[in-house]
């Protein structure tokens, strides 16, 4: 380091000690006899005193810690605070809806058959069969559908075409871009062209508005695939960080901060793998992918665990191919473990992994402390208010109140959505807020954003109320992976800065009502 670098250094420091200015610093490194030489001399030029001439912004205050009490939430003086506020998907778990690669196959099916001049033929196809088509046999129900229109060969011919697009995944799966994007342009621009989706997705505008709005908390779902650099293996031998996402994060707690709002951190995916949105899980079977595991959360907490937006880790969501509860909680344990093994004492939030919130132990029984019990609340299989109402008050409530009157601790629902836009899904939403508000419980909706896909709103008339910023119509030129350059998905993704998201007003009014 030259004298002139670490006088400038040193100046910057100063500067930010006497603005009171929060600054975050890499780990200590050595200091050479040269360097402290530079530094001593920066010093005597700078001088030790701070120019008080230009006071610079007031600092921002920390928000109060929380930590549970019983089956409350509560902060350091002792006043319940119930987190009410949304999930930010599609952020930094990056949904395949984000681009034009299979979300849905609809859209790809579409999209070629206009190339090939056969719009005409396959788009009626589409509307009137494609709800009935399920899984792996949509293709080859296609095909046979379009057979009788254009003949077996030409059929055939088209099929083959749109194959390559179908990925062998789980819908929400982003593995079938990243790879897509590594194997096109390398995984360094890989990361530089998510990094800028990401900057578009959630900025410190979007955080201010959800503030504004009184919500008090968003949950992050995260992929460990976006932390990290490389790659994109099913079963990963090493976690190389990827600093453009851990930055993003690091912004994001800022912004948090600022506006008064916490965030709960959640790994949607961890090494390996906890449920099957990117294929066979691998976690509970493997030593080494348990090990990864902790040394992401260790990474996460040794981070982040300093920032007062943080209120909560959610350590594993949806874990729900562990072979057993048993299997699980001996994962939440090893993962507990390890952050309280650095003084860490946040807030922990434990999956069910939809065995069921009364399958979650007892805490005592392995000595864990200042944790919550969480699930998630998607009834697929609903079809009207009377479904919801059979199931929440028949079934949910008595399991759930035994449960967590055994348990003793707080519950969050972390993520809930009727996934419809008729009007008894609505109301069917103001139930659950109503249940929740009920017994104090903790939740996120799912999602603050979403586009719902422009070809299969033009085709099926599909809406979705699972967004409370949503945009169901208009033109958008999504990115496509598969054919656009460098820079044209760059700017593609960038574009989604500027999408005119309106308020779901419907569902924003029953999210914040009991606030």
């Amino acid at each position: 380091m030259s004298i002139g670098r670490a006088a400038t250094r040193l100046k910057t420091l100063k500067q930010d000690v006497c603005t009171m200015k929060t600054v975050r610093v890499a780990p200590p490194v050595t200091m050479t006899p040269a360097v402290a030489a530079c530094l001593a001399l920066a010093m005597i030029v700078f001088g030790g005193g701070c120019d008080r001439s230009a006071p610079g912004p007031d600092p921002v205050p920390p928000l109060p810690a929380l930590h549970a009490e019983g089956t409350k939430i509560v902060d350091d003086a002792g006043a319940e605070v119930i987190l009410r506020g949304v999930n930010l998907g599609g952020w930094l778990f990056n949904e395949t809806w984000i681009t034009q690669i299979d979300y849905p196959l609809l859209s790809r099916i579409h999209v070629i058959a206009v190339r090939e001049g056969l719009g005409d033929v396959v788009d009626p196809i589409l509307t009137q069969k494609s709800s009935e088509w399920q899984g792996s046999a949509y293709l080859t129900e296609l095909e046979s559908a379009l057979a009788a229109e254009i003949g077996t060969e030409a059929a055939a011919t088209f099929v083959d075409k749109v194959e390559p697009y179908t990925p062998p995944l789980y819908d929400d799966s982003d593995l079938l871009l990243r790879r897509k994007l590594s194997e096109r342009f390398g995984d360094a621009a890989r990361d530089q062209l998510l990094d800028t989706f990401q900057e578009a997705w959630v900025n410190e505008t979007d955080i201010e508005w959800i503030a504004s709005q009184g919500f008090n908390v968003v949950r992050v779902p995260m992929t460990y695939r976006n932390l990290v650099t490389g790659p994109d293996l099913d079963a990963p031998t090493e976690l190389n960080w990827n600093e453009l996402a851990w930055n993003r994060i690091s912004m994001l707690l800022d912004w948090c901060e600022k506006h008064r709002i916490y965030a709960v951190l959640d790994i949607q995916e961890a090494p390996g793998g906890q449920n099957d949105y990117t294929g066979q899980s691998l976690l509970y079977g493997s030593p080494a992918l348990q090990d990864l595991t902790v040394e992401l959360w260790v990474e996460i907490a040794t981070r982040f665990g300093g920032h007062s937006a943080v209120a909560a880790y959610s350590l594993l969501a949806e874990p729900f191919s562990a072979p057993d509860p048993g299997a699980r909680d001996a994962m939440y344990d090893k993962l507990y473990d390890a952050i309280r093994a650095l003084g860490d004492n946040h807030l922990l939030v434990i999956h069910d992994g939809f065995f069921g919130m009364n399958t979650l132990p007892d805490p005592a029984a392995y000595g864990w402390e200042n944790v919550v019990y969480s699930t998630h609340i998607f009834e697929f299989d609903a079809k009207s208010l009377e479904d919801y109402e059979f199931l929440i008050n028949i079934f949910h409530e008595t399991v759930y109140t035994e449960a967590q009157a055994a348990q003793g601790v707080p519950y969050y629902i972390g993520s809930f959505s009727t996934r419809n836009d008729a009007d008894w899904a609505y109301d069917a939403a103001q139930l659950m807020i109503d249940w929740y508000t009920g017994h104090g419980w903790s939740w996120s909706v799912w999602t603050y954003k979403r586009i719902d896909d422009p070809i299969a709103f033009e085709l099926l008339g599909k809406t979705s109320s699972y967004g409370v910023r949503t945009m169901h119509e208009g033109p958008f030129d999504r990115p496509d992976a598969f054919d656009d350059d460098f820079d044209t998905h760059k700017a593609k993704l960038a574009a989604y800065r500027d999408l005119p998201l309106d308020p779901n007003q419907r569902l924003l009014d029953i999210l914040t009502s009991p606030m």
